[in-house]
C-alpha cells in the first residue's frame, strides 16, 4: 500500500480526483498543514511515500519512506536553495497551472502604469477631478519577458492582441514558443534591456538569478520603460528599484513579490508613487481562483497515476538548473 499525504487544502472534489488516480493501491491521509499540529504532521510525514503540499525541508529530510514531493505551487526555491533537501526524493511542481491567470494580472499591471490608473485612484480618494496628462500606448511596443516558460508564454499570447514585438529570455532557446519574435539567453539580458519598452520578470529564483535586477540593469532600460515582477522578490535589489523610480527613471513598476514577504510596513517601497504593489496574489489558487486549483490537482493526480504505473513523472525539478 502506498501512503499518500496531502497537506494542502483539499475539498471533496479534489479528494475524489486524487483517489481515483491512486486507485486501490493507495491510502490517502488529508492533514491540512494550516490546522493540524506539528506532532500529527510529523507522524504522517514519516509514513508517507508521496506528499502533496509544501512541507518544510526540516520536516522531510529524515522521512525514510518519502519518494515523491508533489508541490501545489510552481515556485521551488524553498527546496532548491536548501542543500539539506533529501537527494532520494523526487521534487515535482505544479507548473502549467498558473500561466493563464498570472498573464491576466501582468496585462492589467502594464495597463495600470500605461494609463496612470494608480494616479486616478489616488485622485478619486481626494475627490479630485484632474487630468494626469500623457499616457503610454501599448500597441506595437517591444516587450522583454525574462522567463519564457508557461507563465511567460501565456503573457506573450495575451500581448499579441496589442501587436507587440515580444522577446523572450530563457535557458533553452532551441524551441521558440508561439507569440515570441525572438528568444535569447540570460547572458544576453544586458543587450536586450535597452531595447525594451516593457520588461516582465517571471523567471524562477535561483543562484543564477538572485538580485538579477540591480541599479545597473534598471538604468540600462529606457527612461520611460515599465517593469513588472511576478517571479520572486529576490530577483530585485529593492533599494535600487526605489532609487531608480524616485529619480524619475522608468515610467513605473508593478511588483507582486517582495523580499521579504510579507513586505514590512516600514518598507520604503510603500511610499513610491509610481509603484503598484500587491501581496503575491497574481497566481494564488486556494481561496482565489478555482480554475487554478482545478489545474493544480489535475497535475497532482497525473503524477500520482504516473508514479503508481511506473510512467515518467511530469514537472520534475532538475536541481542543477538552480544551483551553481
Amino acid at each position: 500500500m502506498i501512503n499518500i499525504l496531502v497537506t494542502s487544502p483539499c475539498d471533496e472534489e479534489y479528494k475524489k480526483l486524487l483517489e481515483t488516480a491512486g486507485g486501490s493501491s493507495c491510502s490517502f491521509t488529508y492533514a491540512d498543514s494550516r490546522f493540524v499540529s506539528e506532532d500529527i504532521l510529523k507522524n504522517e510525514i514519516e509514513k508517507a511515500e508521496i506528499i502533496v503540499g509544501e512541507p518544510d525541508v526540516s520536516a522531510i529530510k529524515n522521512a525514510k519512506n518519502l519518494k515523491l514531493l508533489q508541490l501545489t505551487m510552481a515556485g521551488t526555491d524553498k527546496y532548491t536553495k536548501d542543500y539539506e533537501y533529501p537527494q532520494n526524493v523526487v521534487l515535482a511542481n505544479a507548473s502549467g497551472a498558473f500561466g493563464e491567470v498570472i498573464s491576466q494580472y501582468v496585462i492589467g499591471g502594464i495597463l495600470n502604469i500605461c494609463h496612470k490608473f494608480y494616479k486616478y485612484r489616488d485622485n478619486q480618494h481626494k475627490n479630485l477631478w484632474h487630468d494626469e496628462g500623457l499616457e503610454i500606448g501599448l500597441e506595437g511596443k517591444r516587450v522583454l519577458i525574462v522567463g519564457a516558460g508557461d507563465i511567460g508564454s501565456n503573457i506573450a499570447k495575451k500581448l499579441s492582441v496589442f501587436n507587440t514585438k515580444t522577446i523572450g529570455i530563457r535557458r533553452n532557446i532551441n524551441n521558440m514558443p508561439p507569440y515570441f519574435a525572438e528568444m535569447h539567453t540570460l547572458d544576453e539580458l544586458d543587450e536586450q534591456l535597452p531595447l525594451a519598452d516593457v520588461v516582465v520578470a517571471c523567471i524562477p529564483n535561483s543562484e543564477y538569478t538572485y538580485h538579477l535586477f540591480d541599479k545597473h540593469r534598471f538604468m540600462l532600460m529606457k527612461n520611460d520603460a515599465i517593469f513588472v515582477n511576478v517571479g520572486r522578490g529576490a530577483l530585485v535589489i529593492q533599494k535600487d528599484l526605489i532609487d531608480v523610480l524616485k529619480s524619475g527613471h522608468l515610467s513605473g513598476a508593478v511588483i507582486d513579490v517582495a523580499e521579504p514577504e510579507p513586505l514590512p510596513p516600514e518598507s520604503e517601497l510603500w511610499s513610491v508613487e509610481n509603484l503598484v504593489i500587491t501581496p503575491h496574489i497574481s497566481g494564488k489558487s486556494f481561496g482565489h481562483h478555482k480554475s487554478i486549483t482545478d489545474k493544480i490537482y489535475k497535475i497532482c493526480a497525473e503524477n500520482i497515476s504516473n508514479y503508481i504505473n511506473n510512467k515518467p513523472l511530469i514537472n520534475v525539478i532538475d536541481f542543477k538548473k538552480f544551483r551553481k
